[in-house]
């Protein structure tokens, strides 16, 4: 049985945070039920790489999911959609401020219909204040929080992180929001309402950068591959490409002194403690680095591993996804999707004993895919079914069935 076995999602997201949250809840066992919109259902399907005409970008984030398709500017499409929450556990939303509320599906709308649904609004940068208004990108984040400020070196200048991350954490973040609010509510017996958006996501995940700014006045800057606030830590260059070094402590920095056989170091004024060797880091890393050009990264990682001191390859993502590590995680599994058949996906990032087994049940689905399913789950006969799938909300996919 998996953990959020018998809770219902409904999910109204689109793009890449809420239906992150939503995914995480259905890896867990939820049954989320994803309402696309139509024409186009989820903007994230219209969205570049493609596979045989399926966006690369929806399939990230919507396994495990069904959908149905609804023409919410009708009163059957916005009736349908009521029907389901009535019964539902979780509600989520990460429209822009106020649409869902001008929708009739605002927080008060529906607690007022299911007044234990836990309903969850994501945003770019809060419900209220200033930034409401704001539209919710992820580079936009990254850029006002601060994070790009602290990414890159003096010479790129700020850097946006390589991936989304502003829309990944905050479906992280709001995925923890649920499930303490689902944990309230078996004392209370009443529902809430969860709250997030990218600009808190970000600002929290400065941690001791923006720590070192409020107790010290230190404006954090940009230190590319190096540790912040630690050196030796960071990249280095080897024979034939990089590795990573992390000297946590002073124990460590001594075993690496040892490895790379310059003992004399460990008590060499410059280098005599990680002050010392953050304020002299540039000369550290040319005599590291000296000694590093005589042997392969993997030469090097044998013996550093070996003395204690943590370090890894600098990899590509192919070279990542195909590693023995990788796969000795269970990270890459494989699914059967309803058109392009056999697909693989990442696998989830925690594991919960008893849980861990089976938990891949649907491949992303196409849009509108369990339509008739889902509108038989609620109570909806054949002909009511026929009359919905008719005119606007008619769909090729169920057309075919």
């Amino acid at each position: 049985m998996a953990a959020l076995d018998g809770i219902r999602v409904v999910d109204l997201t689109r793009y890449l945070s809420g239906p992150t949250l939503t995914m995480l809840l259905a890896d867990l066992g939820a049954d989320v039920i994803k309402i696309e919109t139509l024409p186009v259902g989820d903007p994230a399907r219209q969205s570049g790489p493609f596979q045989d005409g399926e966006s690369v970008y929806y399939m990230a984030s919507n396994r495990n999911k069904r959908s149905i398709a609804l023409d919410l500017r009708t009163p059957e499409g916005m009736q349908a959609c009521r029907d389901l929450i009535l019964d539902a556990d979780v509600f989520v939303q990460n429209f822009k401020p106020g649409t869902t509320d001008a929708m009739g599906l605002g927080a008060a709308d529906l607690h007022e219909l299911n007044p234990q649904l836990v309903y969850v609004s994501l945003s770019g940068f809060g419900q209220r204040g200033p930034g409401a208004d704001l539209p919710g990108f992820d580079q936009t984040a990254q850029a006002m929080s601060g994070l790009m400020s602290i990414t890159g070196t003096a010479e790129t200048g700020p850097l946006r992180v390589g991936i989304a991350v502003a829309d990944s954490v905050t479906g992280v973040f709001g995925a923890v929001g649920v499930l303490g609010a689902l944990y309230e509510r078996e004392r209370t017996g009443v529902g809430t309402v969860v709250e997030g958006s990218l600009m808190q996501s970000m600002l929290t995940m400065l941690s001791y950068q923006a720590q070192k700014y409020l107790s010290l006045g230190v404006v954090p800057g940009q230190d590319g591959n190096d540790h912040p606030i630690m050196f030796p830590q960071g990249t280095f260059k080897t024979a034939d490409g990089a590795m990573t070094l992390a000297c946590g402590n002073e124990k460590m920095w001594h075993r690496l002194c040892d490895v790379l056989d310059f003992p004399a170091y460990k008590s060499d004024e410059r280098f005599a403690d990680n002050a010392a060797r953050m304020t002299n880091r540039a000369e550290l890393r040319r005599i590291i680095e000296d000694v590093l050009a005589a042997k392969t990264t993997e030469e090097w990682l044998n013996v550093v591993a070996a003395s204690g001191v943590p370090c890894g390859p600098v990899l590509t993502v192919d070279q990542a996804l195909d590693h023995p590590v990788t796969a000795g995680l269970d990270m890459i599994e494989e699914t059967d999707h309803t058109t392009l058949g056999p697909m693989k996906v990442l696998g989830q990032a925690i594991n919960i004993t008893g849980s861990e087994k089976n938990w891949l049940r649907r491949p992303p689905p196409l849009l509108g895919e369990h339509t008739r399913e889902i509108l038989a789950d609620v109570g909806y006969d054949d002909e009511r079914i026929g009359e919905m799938l008719t005119g606007k909300q008619a769909l090729q996919w169920n057309s075919e069935q």
